[in-house]
């Protein structure tokens, strides 16, 4: 499926907003699908859940788009960190009790 010109987007969002919700969904379900691997696929889509959820947690758009940014810039982060060095991924913390980066806390209810 072929990303229409920005115009045509532009109206979509302002007129037809389900529409370009529904081809935001196909063009991700076709890059999903697209995956080499099932393992690909299976991280892909664990990507776009944890996506999706950042998007429905956010009070605006602006603030889930800020969000995905900051989870953009962890990730670039890390990969960095992983090529400059990686003997460091595989090194055991300090603290035993120290809680990891890649782990998410739920709130104490």
């Amino acid at each position: 499926m072929a990303l229409p010109e920005f115009d045509v987007l532009v109206e979509m969002a302002r007129h037809e907003p389900h529409k370009l919700e529904e081809l935001r969904s196909a063009l991700i379900r076709g890059v999903i699908d697209g995956a080499r691997t099932p393992k690909q696929q299976k991280r892909l889509k664990g990507l776009q859940f944890r996506i999706d959820a950042e998007r429905e947690r956010s009070s605006s758009p602006l603030g889930a788009t800020i969000k995905l940014s900051e989870m953009m810039c962890e990730s670039l982060a890390q990969l960095q960190a992983s090529i400059v060095a990686p003997e460091q991924l595989t090194q055991p913390t300090d603290n035993p009790d120290e809680i990891p980066d890649n782990v998410i806390e739920f709130p104490r209810v």
